[in-house]
């Protein structure tokens, strides 16, 4: 009987099985593979820094930066201050305003320094109803100034105030060696009821401001003297200096 022979084992149905079981895993190996080193170049390039990045400003970049900024204008406001001016009511001394010499435009009523509100005649430390120009030294012990008229009173400087020398005026109070200068005068006009003069050694209103004073009827003949510090005229009278 003759000896069956044996088929190659490569004809056998499992070796094909095992076959394309071996294809299949190294195919999946590899697609695996594949996958991994797309996975590793996406994170290389994440970690890679960006080209475009700002490069951060270098110490001598920073220098070269702050020397090309504009300079700030100063700003600062070298204007004067506005002056003390106020109109009719009754005001705090060292409150409201301030101490000082002030004098008036327009039209003044009356004036008063204040030693109190109660609206006693003892509380008036001086007062006055003014013709023309006024002038009053309020000083830093008054409690209050009160004012009435359309007018108003503006705070100066005696010292460096420059007036215009009148050699004739009228009625108003007057700085000497700034409004008007020392000399001889002598007036004309003046009202039925006549007229007032009076030389001064201050503006406080006080009656020992007074240095000489009175009351012509007709003209008046007066020295002003370089020592006095003003003069006031009413009652329609006009100066004219003859010396």
């Amino acid at each position: 009987m003759e000896e069956q022979k044996k088929a190659p084992f490569y004809k056998k149905w499992w070796f094909w099985l095992i076959a394309v079981i071996l294809l299949i895993v190294i195919f999946a190996s590899g697609e695996t593979e594949e996958e991994d080193q797309l996975d590793q170049a996406d994170d290389t390039e994440q970690n890679q820094p960006n080209d475009t990045e700002e490069t951060p400003p270098t110490e001598e970049d920073t220098e070269t930066t702050d020397d090309e900024q504009p300079v700030e204008e100063d700003t600062t406001d070298t204007a004067e201050p506005e002056a003390n001016t106020f109109g009719s009511g009754t005001y705090v001394v060292n409150d409201e305003i301030e101490p000082g010499l002030y004098r008036s435009s327009g039209t003044i009523n009356y004036w008063a320094r204040l030693s109190g509100f109660g609206g006693e005649l003892e509380e008036i430390i001086a007062n006055g109803n003014p013709s023309g120009v006024a002038l009053v030294e309020i000083a830093d012990t008054d409690v209050g100034f009160e004012t009435q008229g359309s007018g108003e009173w503006t705070k100066m400087d005696e010292a460096t105030y420059e007036g215009e020398l009148l050699t004739e005026f009228g009625d108003g109070m007057y700085i000497v060696g700034k409004d008007i200068e020392p000399g001889t005068y002598k007036s004309s006009g003046g009202s039925e009821f006549g007229g007032y003069w009076a030389r001064l050694a201050g503006f406080s209103g006080d009656l020992d401001d007074i240095i000489a004073n009175g009351n012509p009827d007709g003209s008046a003949i007066v020295e002003i003297k370089e020592g006095d510090r003003g003069f006031e005229s009413s009652g329609g009278l006009t100066w004219s200096k003859v010396e």
